[in-house]
């Protein structure tokens, strides 16, 4: 049925430890011994900038600042989402490891990213993460950079050679507070552009980004605003959309979300309380983004809401989640347009 909520954190069941001085050695000679394995996979270009000197790299991560010596050659990331961006860089062939994190991986990159080592469900252990010899770890959420429940912090990283970068909006310690939306994209499409020295690859694509937005925007400047819910299912609960990225996608869209007033990125909420408001539409994230993941969610609701008039009308969509809250991803934008063609097919040309 509906799964959780790719910006969703799971609960915490214990609290970090720092690592020990014994095993950060260990990690160390590990990390060391996975390089050897790795060299001969690294071309002799393969610090090469696009534009000007092989100089030194800096970028700013969750108010630090990271300093590379060279540009990246080996990448781990903690959800498939990340790697849209990547690949619409060109750089998505330096991905060597990654977690299957929340979201669904693009169709046309499912079996290139199935293809790669999985290091766990959501956060990697340092040991099987140091063993894929990285230079590089980029994840949506700082959370799994936090040293807790097994998982490296950023600093053990640092340690072993393995610079950290948290796309933008996942650097809040509670991301149900956080209320970054796409703008954030444009700021990890320029400073990635910077990382791998693909400058003009990633102002072509930021362009691109905002070129899709623009024209949504223009499309629904003079169309009335659709009342929608988002809804999805969180370890059991349903829960609405209320805030942050998804919220942002929605009214982007040309949406108004009946939700907005409740506090943090989503909300717990029961279903009479969304019979209760009655929204005109209502969006489902489905992350399988899988066709039996559409069924499921459409039985849930006619099962659930038969009374709600988006439901009784047949206004809902099921959305692959990715589209409407993947941190770091260019799928949330192709959700924008998908959003907007659903609530208002008019100004797409049909009806």
């Amino acid at each position: 049925m509906l799964q959780p909520r790719s910006d969703q954190p799971l609960p915490s069941y214990a609290s970090g430890v720092a690592p020990h001085r014994a095993r950060a050695a260990a990690l160390a000679a590990l990390l060391a011994l996975a390089a050897v394995g790795v060299t001969g996979c690294q071309g002799a270009d393969a610090g090469s900038r696009e534009e000007g000197g092989a100089g030194g790299i800096t970028f700013e991560s969750c108010g630090r600042t990271v300093e590379l010596d060279r540009v990246p050659e080996r990448v781990v990331i903690t959800t498939d989402a990340i790697a849209d961006t990547l690949f619409a860089l060109g750089v998505g062939d330096r991905i060597v490891a990654k977690t299957r994190g929340e979201s669904a991986p693009a169709p046309e990159l499912k079996e290139r990213l199935a293809a790669l080592p999985g290091l766990g469900a959501r956060s990697p252990s340092v040991e099987a993460l140091v063993a894929t010899g990285p230079d590089l770890l980029i994840t949506d959420q700082v959370e799994k950079v936090s040293g807790e429940l097994g998982s490296p912090s950023i600093d053990e990283l640092e340690q072993l050679g393995i610079a950290t970068y948290v796309v933008g909006g996942g650097c809040a310690a509670d991301l149900r507070s956080d209320t970054s939306g796409l703008d954030a994209l444009d700021a990890d499409i320029q400073q990635l552009g910077t990382v791998f020295g693909v400058e003009a690859r990633a102002r072509k694509l930021a362009d691109k980004v905002r070129g899709s937005l623009d024209d949504v925007r223009r499309r629904t400047a003079r169309e009335p605003r659709r009342e929608v819910a988002e809804i999805s299912q969180v370890a059991g609960r349903l829960c609405v959309t209320s805030g942050g990225l998804s919220d942002d996608v929605l009214e982007r869209a040309g949406g108004t979300n009946v939700f907005a007033d409740l506090p943090g990125q989503f909300a717990p909420v029961s279903p009479e309380q969304i019979v209760a408001r009655n929204p005109r539409a209502i969006i489902v994230d489905n992350f399988t983004a899988t066709a039996k993941g559409r069924d499921d969610a459409m039985e849930f609701l006619n099962r659930t809401f038969p009374t709600v008039d988006a439901v009784k009308e047949g206004r809902v969509l099921v959305i692959d989640a990715a589209k409407t809250g993947a941190r770091g991803s260019t799928r949330p934008v192709e959700g924008v347009t998908e959003i907007a063609r659903f609530l208002h097919p008019s100004a797409y040309g049909s009806q």
